[in-house]
């Protein structure tokens, strides 16, 4: 069995546990929960002085994904939990490596490699921290990440409890012959160590400065050809992390209020405030969207992504009828009602010709959709509607694919 043992033991100079500082949104505990769930674990042991509400609320979320976690109080039950066949990877309390790179370095897709990751003694992580990066010898120190085998756990019998059950299973590893792999060594680039890519949580000043550079890097990218898209992605980045968990749920319940409304407004007849609700619901999608893809890409999850490509063809669904209730209100008929759906219908499909500027300017359904409501305020919307058909089916034609 692959285990995880982690620790929440460690506090910061405030008093704080480094375990339950925030990074984006959620404990430094539940990222390197993630992180071994990534790499395979099966079960994970916590070691803390007490369980606290974090530590449960981890251990429901690991449970209901069909793993295993104990909470131990101390390390004396570890040897009956590991078994000498098993495979134990520990991170070291507050230690978050990249999660890339971690995998790269321990083969996670032909098995994991048994090793001590290692800083090079004269890493500024090494020279700062000497308590949490504890020498090896005297040309590295260790990294606060290695994958031992589970047989020299058992000897963790024959030392005092108040021993440090991390730093004991470190030496039982070396002693053993684990061998170890210095991160920094040039010659190989997937050991090449930037600041970014090993952080210790030893502050929530330290936090907040590697959350902004995550948070810059998850974020779409702005394109103010698509001036409303940009400004819903703007308005979520300054609203990560504390809008994180809920932020896409509240968004989105939010533009299918507004979008049902926009369909009752135009099915009444009031094209205009209909079609004002529906832009205003395009938006608010747009919103959760930005929520869903910078929460997908901060926890590398590939599922949420394909949920925001739903929620965008619901929505655009919604606009549609809209749109055809603005040219013919309930209950009245017109053949050129269809331009509605058409428009919205052209503009995605002018959308998949990802790079372009029309397929930016195309893809900005909040701005067509209230520049249609300005159309109907002033009793133009069916020849705008018509033109606008018109030009986006000419783009389509025009277009030269990609040979």
């Amino acid at each position: 069995m692959r285990t995880g043992l982690i620790a929440a033991l460690t506090r910061t100079q405030a008093g704080v546990l480094r375990a339950e500082l925030r990074l984006a949104g959620r404990s430094v505990l539940a990222w390197q929960v993630d992180l071994l769930r990534d790499l395979g674990v099966e079960r994970v042991l916590c070691l803390c002085d007490a369980t606290s509400g974090e530590v449960l609320q981890l251990q429901h979320a690991v449970e209901s994904g069909g793993a295993a976690f104990h909470v131990l109080t101390g390390f004396a039950a570890l040897p009956a939990l590991v078994r000498a066949e098993d495979e134990l990877i520990i991170l070291r309390d507050g230690v978050l490596p990249d999660a890339a790179m971690l995998r790269a370095l321990m083969d996670v897709g032909t098995g994991l490699r048994k090793r001590v990751l290692c800083l090079p003694a004269d890493h500024p992580l090494a020279a700062t921290y000497p308590a949490d990066f504890e020498r090896i010898d005297a040309a590295c120190h260790w990294a606060g990440v290695l994958v031992m085998r589970g047989a020299p756990v058992q000897q963790l019998a024959d030392f005092p409890a108040d021993a440090d059950a991390v730093s004991v299973l470190l030496r039982l590893a070396l002693q053993a012959g684990t061998p170890c792999q210095v991160l920094s060594s040039s010659n190989h680039a997937t050991c090449e160590l930037a600041p970014e890519m090993w952080l210790l949580a030893e502050s929530a000043g330290a936090l907040a400065v590697h959350e902004r550079a995550m948070i810059a890097n998850a974020a779409p990218a702005a394109d103010w050809r698509a001036p409303l898209a940009t400004l819903a992605a703007l308005l979520v980045r300054r609203s990560v992390p504390r809008g994180l968990g809920k932020g896409a749920l509240v968004a989105v319940a939010a533009a299918l209020v507004l979008a049902l409304g926009g369909v009752t407004m135009a099915a009444l007849g009031m094209a205009a405030g209909g079609l004002a609700l529906a832009g205003s619901a395009a938006f608010a999608a747009r919103v959760s969207a930005a929520f869903a893809v910078i929460s997908a890409r901060l926890r590398r999850q590939a599922d949420a992504g394909r949920s925001a490509v739903m929620v965008d063809r619901a929505f655009d669904a919604l606009a549609a009828v809209s749109l055809w209730f603005a040219l013919a209100p309930w209950p009245d008929w017109s053949p050129l009602a269809v331009c509605g759906p058409l428009v919205i219908g052209l503009t995605r499909l002018v959308t998949r010709n990802t790079g372009t500027m029309l397929a930016a300017v195309a893809s900005d359904r909040a701005s067509h959709l209230l520049i249609l409501a300005l159309a109907a305020m002033f009793g133009g919307l069916p020849e705008v509607t018509a033109l606008g058909a018109t030009a986006l089916t000419a783009a389509l034609l025009l277009h030269k694919p990609p040979i």
